[in-house]
C-alpha cells in the first residue's frame, strides 16, 4: 500500500472513532466470554501495555485477575476521555497515540504482557504493521508475552466487502491491498464511518509476529469471531 493511502486511512480512523466513540463505548462494556482465558497471561505485580484500548475495558477484566500497573494507549482522544473517567485509579494510566506514529514512547524491556484486542485488522500497509509490531516486542520483557486478536473476516456477513476490493483491483479502482476491505459502523446519532478492516489468516498473523521475532504459542480461530495470536518474546 502507498504510504500517502495508508496516512489517509490513518486520520479516517482517528476521526471516525471519535465520532463514534459513544456507541461504541456503550457496546464494549463487558469482555467476550470466549476470550476470557487471557486472562490467565498475567499475575500480581505485572506491568501491562494495552495497545489501542478503547474504552479501557480491558484494564477492568485484568484487573479482577491481579494487581497490575496497566498502561492504555489508543489513537481515539475520545475514547482515552471515556476510559480516564471510567477507571481514575492511580495504577491505569491512558494516552493518546498519534495515528500515524510507528513508534512507541515507551522504555525497552518493560512488560511483562503486551494485549492488542482488535486493533491489528486496522492498520493499513505490511510496512506499518511489521514496525508496530516490532515495538511491541522492544517494550516486552524476555519471556514476556504478546496476546493479539483480530476478528476472522471469512465469514459469509464480510466476503461480500472483501471480494468488492478485489474486484476493485481488477478494474485498477481500488488503492487498498489484497484481502482489506471496508464495514461499516453506525452509532444511536445515524453517523456512519466506513472502518478499515485487513482480513487477516491465521498464516499472515503467524507470519507477521513471528517475522519480528516473536516465537508462536497458539495461532487460531476462537468462536468462529476472532482469530487469536499468543507469542514469546525470547
Amino acid at each position: 500500500m502507498k504510504k500517502d493511502v495508508a496516512e489517509k486511512i490513518l486520520v479516517e480512523t482517528e476521526k471516525g472513532y471519535n465520532l463514534i466513540s459513544g456507541k461504541f463505548s456503550q457496546t464494549r462494556k463487558n469482555f467476550w466470554a470466549s476470550l476470557e482465558f487471557i486472562g490467565a497471561y498475567v499475575k500480581d505485580r505485572d506491568n501491562v501495555f494495552d495497545f489501542g484500548c478503547g474504552n479501557g475495558r480491558l484494564f477492568e477484566f485484568l484487573s479482577g485477575k491481579a494487581k497490575i500497573g496497566y498502561w492504555g494507549a489508543d489513537v481515539s482522544g475520545n475514547l482515552i476521555d471515556i476510559a480516564k473517567s471510567k477507571y481514575p485509579v492511580e495504577n491505569a494510566r491512558f494516552s493518546k497515540l498519534d495515528p500515524s506514529q510507528d513508534s512507541l514512547a515507551l522504555e525497552d524491556g518493560f512488560f511483562n504482557t503486551v494485549y492488542s484486542i482488535a486493533v491489528f485488522h486496522h492498520i493499513p500497509g505490511e510496512e506499518l504493521r511489521a514496525k508496530l509490531v516490532g515495538e511491541l516486542l522492544r517494550i516486552m520483557k524476555p519471556d514476556g508475552h504478546v496476546v493479539v486478536t483480530v476478528w476472522n473476516l471469512w465469514q459469509k456477513k464480510y466476503f461480500k466487502a472483501i471480494s468488492q476490493n478485489w474486484k476493485n483491483k481488477l478494474l485498477g479502482k481500488s488503492e487498498l491491498d489484497w484481502n482489506d476491505c471496508y464495514i461499516s459502523f453506525t452509532d444511536n446519532q445515524g453517523k456512519v464511518f466506513q472502518r478499515f478492516h485487513r482480513a487477516f489468516t491465521k498464516r499472515e498473523l503467524k507470519k507477521l509476529f513471528e517475522g519480528a521475532g516473536f516465537e508462536t504459542e497458539r495461532c487460531e480461530v476462537i468462536g468462529g469471531r476472532n482469530i487469536v495470536y499468543i507469542g514469546k518474546r525470547i
